[in-house]
């Protein structure tokens, strides 16, 4: 049985419990042993832990200066207790020394670490997203697009997001008549994102924002004039998914679903010549784009 309070750490007992079990190589576990842990109150690298069994001595250690990273903080922890366990279980449990309990003795507030989050990852960030994918609905056909993010996080649970929109399609046609365009559009914004850790090494956030930009459309062939172009103002409110894998702390394969409502109706109107009748194509207030990309954090 293990307990675990983590003070300013951010252990987590179920994620301790599986990196103790893949180091003793899911060995069975004697049911008399008991693991009690704990953190530091105020130093997040500070953990105290002690392995007792029936009819033993327990083992007592402290671990002064555990790692910050989060996922590594939880492999050193458990590693400490599977030897110790298997010291225990050997009768070797001598050979690890006996430490008296982490007194709550915080250090100047000046010089005192920040916390991190219980469901992991740096207490603080910002990211670049490199995100590439497809867009439906925005322009008239299903179009490649181009979404890049900056992110920065002041907490793990909260990001500003700074975020680009870019899709354009080609060879699309009105109706039956001659003659080829193509549409773009072309677009920024910023969203406020919502989300964190929810398993190890992959994190999720929901993101509402907005976007602005330009809804532009060029015109070749009959009976479109050469080099016609149309250019109008483009704006729309956004809602996303933003998923992150991570491949190493820095490093992660990012997913992004996105839908965007446009604030205004659009059509593309070719006016009839000589008597012919016009011909209009309408665009959708509603559209998606997904992406996937590689996502690089920064300190």
């Amino acid at each position: 049985m293990i307990e675990v309070e983590p003070g300013a750490t951010c252990l987590e007992q179920d994620r301790l419990l599986e990196r103790i079990a893949r180091w003793r190589q899911r060995a069975p576990l004697d049911a008399s042993i008991r693991v009690k842990v704990h953190g530091d109150p105020a130093q997040p690298t500070r953990v105290f832990f002690s392995v007792s069994r029936a009819g033993s001595q327990p083992s007592e250690r402290v671990l002064d200066n555990a790692p910050s990273d989060c996922d590594q903080l939880h492999s050193a922890v458990a590693l400490s207790i599977a030897l110790a366990i298997d010291a225990m279980i050997s009768g070797q449990e001598g050979l690890l020394p006996a430490v008296p309990p982490p007194e709550p003795t915080p250090p100047p507030t000046a010089a005192r670490q920040p916390p991190r989050a219980a469901a992991g990852g740096p207490a603080m960030y910002a990211e670049i997203g490199l995100l590439a994918g497809a867009s439906v609905g925005v322009v008239t056909n299903p179009a490649v697009a181009g979404v890049p993010r900056l992110q920065f996080a002041p907490v793990p649970w909260l990001v500003f997001a700074i975020a680009g929109f870019a899709t354009r399609t080609q060879n699309a046609t009105i109706g039956d008549v001659p003659g080829e365009f193509t549409a773009t559009v072309l677009a920024g914004g910023a969203d406020v994102c919502f989300g964190g850790e929810t398993v190890e090494r992959l994190s999720f956030f929901m993101c509402g924002g907005a976007r602005a930009g330009q809804f532009v459309a060029d015109a070749t062939g009959s009976p479109f004039r050469e080099g016609y172009r149309t250019s109008e103002p483009w704006w729309a409110v956004s809602a996303s998914g933003q998923a992150r894998a991570w491949i190493v702390p820095a490093v992660a394969v990012g997913i992004s679903v996105e839908a965007l409502v446009s604030l205004a109706s659009r059509d593309l109107e070719l006016t009839g010549l000589m008597g012919a009748p016009s011909v209009t194509r309408h665009i959708s207030q509603l559209g998606l784009s997904v992406a996937a990309g590689p996502v690089f954090r920064f300190f």
